[in-house]
């Protein structure tokens, strides 16, 4: 799940420059007493469009990402021997 995680934060990356900009704007509009913008203002199909645009990127880079082909096994699922139950792996 980490390695999920790590490699798809880039998709919330539009969500977080916005949030960050909507506070710096926030802050600086209660401060010189103007009305401060409504999170509901913001351009949310933009921000979910790029979401996705960048979603499609990593996925694609991890389609033709270089998998090392020396690491691969073949796998072999759990099986009897005798009356041994022998667990799944992967043998080389």
């Amino acid at each position: 799940m980490a390695l999920f995680l790590f490699r798809f934060y880039p998709v919330l990356l539009p969500l977080i420059l916005y949030l960050l900009w909507f506070y710096l704007v926030r802050s600086r509009a209660l401060k010189t007493g103007k009305e401060p913008p409504k999170f509901s203002d913001a351009p949310i199909f933009l921000l979910l469009m790029s979401s996705f645009i960048i979603a499609i990127i990593c996925f694609i880079v991890l389609g033709f990402s270089v998998v090392d082909d020396s690491k691969k096994g073949v796998y072999q699922p759990s099986h009897m021997e005798g009356d041994k139950l022998v667990p799944a792996q992967v043998v080389p």
